[in-house]
């Protein structure tokens, strides 16, 4: 299992912990990581609803995917930085193991003729799901314990419509499903990523950290190269560039930016001040302890 920095682990949740629901996610089960099995938990159905329940204060703390080792980045989670106030206090890297759950009856009462769960993991089982069940319907839902909910609740309804789910044990256990198979993800390593959000985070440096900006620049010829320049000119490496819509007009952007280092670090913040000499609108999301493998 990968954990975050030792310093962050058992955090104190405070009025709630609001992720991704229902319970079972895999957001739930990083975000047990920091505050144990016990926390007073807020699930929401919609990853920007973690944002708005945090900054609504209806609860302290907010966990959040922003990507996949295997499909990628979590857009939604991206796009929420460029009008949310919140910051990144940490982040926490989860071994992602998939399961295909079904009731008990399906194998016996027609077989599968439905799969859900989370469009990413639908993804990441591509070449299991295309080899084992093909031309089997596909359904995104709104979570993988979700799909768990919805398989299990087949059986409830008396319907035995053959839904089958992908998510992992904890979801399995929770929902009472059986495992037809497991590790069913198309690479061994599949990690996801996990951020954790608070309206204010005061982080030290601990020399082995990450910070993330967005900056927002005019689609103009050598922006990029611009806004780049100052990382390479003070030894600042950079671990993530994403491009996305600034939403502001028609065809511009944001880049989400994520680096070695923390904000109080010298060549960080000879870094910072040089951006601030060119015409970058420059937003700090957090500067946190680097995810560690133990």
């Amino acid at each position: 299992m990968m954990k975050t920095m030792a310093i962050l682990n058992k955090l104190d949740p405070g009025r709630a912990v609001a992720f991704l629901g229902p319970a079972g996610t895999y957001t739930h089960e990083a975000a047990q990581s920091w505050f144990g099995a016990d926390a007073p938990w807020e699930p929401v159905t919609d990853i920007r609803d973690v944002f708005t329940t945090v900054e609504s204060g209806k609860a302290d703390w907010g966990v959040v995917p922003v990507e996949n080792s295997t499909e990628g980045s979590i857009t939604v989670t991206l796009d929420a930085f460029a009008t949310s106030p919140l910051q990144i206090c940490a982040e926490y890297l989860l071994r992602i193991r998939h399961c295909l759950l079904v009731t008990p009856n399906v194998m016996s009462s027609g077989g599968i003729k439905r799969i859900v769960s989370h469009q990413q993991s639908l993804g990441q089982c591509r070449n299991y799901l295309n080899k084992h069940y093909p031309g089997v319907e596909q359904r995104a839902v709104s979570s993988n314990a979700e799909a768990a909910r919805l398989a299990a609740s087949a059986q409830g309804s008396g319907t035995h419509e053959g839904v089958a789910a992908i998510a992992g044990h904890t979801a399995a256990k929770l929902y009472g499903l059986q495992i037809v198979a497991e590790s069913i993800e198309d690479t061994h390593d599949n990690t996801t990523r996990f951020l954790l959000l608070g309206r204010a985070c005061a982080t030290s440096t601990s020399g082995k950290d990450k910070t993330s900006l967005l900056i927002s620049a005019p689609n103009e010829p050598g922006t990029l190269f611009h806004a780049l320049e100052p990382f390479h000119r003070y030894g600042v490496s950079l671990t993530k560039l994403e491009t996305r819509p600034s939403r502001r007009t028609a065809w511009s952007f944001a880049f989400y930016v994520e680096f070695e280092g923390h904000v109080d670090d010298d060549n960080v913040k000879a870094t910072l001040q040089a951006l601030q000499t060119l015409k970058l609108d420059v937003k700090w999301l957090g500067s946190y302890p680097q995810a560690v493998a133990v």
